[in-house]
Order: structure tokens, then C-alpha cells, then sequence
């Protein structure tokens, strides 16, 4: 609209000035050198004005493109602070957690050192109470009982862990065998330098009975350090000829007394 009335101006302008040239005309030789200045003038001015218009319109779109960058910057600047916060966050939860571990690792560290420490007396107990159990029980634990490291032996390469396997394993079958009653046959002494096949019951760990086939002879073992020491009593036989009985079923179940010895 600024442009259009500057336009129509300047045509105002220079109309005036043509009519005002044409009566100089006549007045003064000079005068169209003067009307041909000014219109050089006027043109001047208005090529000027555009140039100005021109490169006002380029400075706005230039302006707004600028506004558009920063805008797009500030996000990416703020998305940014995002994730370094983000990143800082999860840094410290990493180092929290390396923290932890750290002091795990030190626990689990003071714990395998003190089972260590412990380890030979425990083993020397388990292989104390291996002489003192039934041939068949010994049986049983037998591979664990291998594994026990010798006195002396060189134990760098042998966890505490597998130590402690042995050990457990051994005691656990121990454990349940001494809540047992155990039937076996056995090669016996049954006197005068005679040997036979009699029926062995073990009660639990501590105490262990027998009768040959006839049911006429008997005995009682205990167990030691050289392991079951047997020695034979014929009035053990009768009863202990029931107790096999009532463990094949053969008769029903009875209340049975035996004599018993603890050591």
C-alpha cells in the first residue's frame, strides 16, 4: 500500500514537474537540462526505495528463518540436558550398585576365608566318624569320604565350596542313617573260632544286634575308633529272631526289648 502511494506520488510529482518544464521551456533555454536531472533524480530515488523494500523483506524472511533455528536449538539443547540428567542418574545408580557388589564380594570374601579355616578340623570329625559306622553306610559315603583332602595335602586348587560338599554330603547321609534301621547280612565270629552268615540290625549309628539263621545264636556290636567291636549272647537270639521276623513281616508288629549299651 506504502509502495503504491509512493508510486503515485512520485507520477504527481512529476506531472507538476512536466508543466512546469514545458512553461520554463519557453522562459529559459535550460530549463529541459533541469527537467531531465530531476527525472534522473526521481528515478534514482525510486530504484533506492525498491533496493530498500528488497532487502527489507529479505532481512524479515532472514529474521524469521534465525528464530526458527534457535527455537529448534533451545529444544535440542533442553532434550539434551534431559539425557545427560538422565545419564548422570544412571551413573550413580551404577556406582551405587558397584558399591554393593564391592562390599559382597568382601563379605563372600571374609565368609570362604573363615569356612577355609574351619574346613580341617571339620574333616578330620567326618573322617573320625567314618571308621565308627556300619560297613554299609560306609559304603554309601565312601566317594565322599575319597574326596576329603589327606593331611598335608595341597588344597589351593580345591574350593571351599567342594570342601564343604564332602563334608555336608557325608553328615547328611549320617543323619538319616541314624534315624534307621538297618538290615544286612553279615560274616560274624559266633565263637570257637566258627564264622557264619547271620542277620545284622543296625539301630541307627550306635548300636547293632544279630542272629544266625537258626536263631540260636546272638550278639551285640557297639561301634569304636578300630570300628564295630561284636561279641556274641545267647539270650539275645530268641529276640532278635522276632525282630527280623517282624521286619520281613513275617509276624506282626511287637514291642521287643534288647539290651542296650552306650559309649
Amino acid at each position: 500500500m506504502n509502495a503504491r502511494l509512493a508510486r503515485l506520488i512520485i507520477l504527481g510529482i512529476a506531472g507538476t514537474m512536466n508543466i512546469g518544464a514545458q512553461e520554463a521551456a519557453t522562459k529559459s533555454p535550460d530549463a529541459g537540462a533541469d527537467m531531465d536531472s530531476t527525472r534522473g533524480l526521481l528515478q534514482q530515488w525510486s530504484s533506492t526505495q525498491r533496493l530498500i523494500a528488497s532487502e527489507r523483506a529479505d532481512w524479515e524472511n532472514g529474521k524469521a528463518m534465525l528464530q526458527g533455528r534457535i527455537q529448534l536449538l533451545k529444544i535440542s539443547v533442553e532434550e539434551t540436558e534431559k539425557k545427560i540428567a538422565e545419564a548422570k542418574t544412571k551413573l550413580e545408580d551404577v556406582k551405587k550398585r558397584t558399591a554393593e557388589t564391592e562390599a559382597e564380594k568382601i563379605k563372600t570374601r571374609e565368609a570362604t576365608e573363615a569356612l577355609v579355616a574351619v574346613a580341617p578340623e571339620l574333616e578330620e570329625g567326618v573322617k573320625g566318624l567314618f571308621g565308627r559306622v556300619p560297613g554299609v553306610i560306609q559304603e554309601k559315603v565312601k566317594v565322599l569320604h575319597d574326596r576329603i583332602p589327606k593331611a598335608g595335602a595341597d588344597v589351593k586348587n580345591i574350593t571351599a565350596a567342594e570342601r564343604f560338599q564332602n563334608v555336608l554330603g557325608i553328615l547328611n547321609e549320617l543323619g538319616k542313617a541314624n534315624n534307621e534301621l538297618t538290615t544286612i547280612p553279615e560274616i560274624h565270629d559266633i565263637g570257637d573260632g566258627k564264622k557264619a552268615e547271620v542277620k545284622v540290625v543296625y539301630v541307627g549309628l550306635g548300636q547293632g544286634y544279630f542272629v544266625n539263621s537258626s536263631g540260636t545264636i546272638g550278639g551285640l556290636g557297639l561301634p569304636s575308633d578300630q570300628g564295630w567291636t561284636w561279641k556274641t549272647d545267647a539270650t539275645i537270639a530268641p529276640k532278635m529272631r522276632e525282630v527280623v521276623e517282624v521286619m520281613k513281616k513275617a509276624i506282626a508288629p511287637k514291642l521287643v526289648e534288647l539290651p542296650a549299651e552306650i559309649r
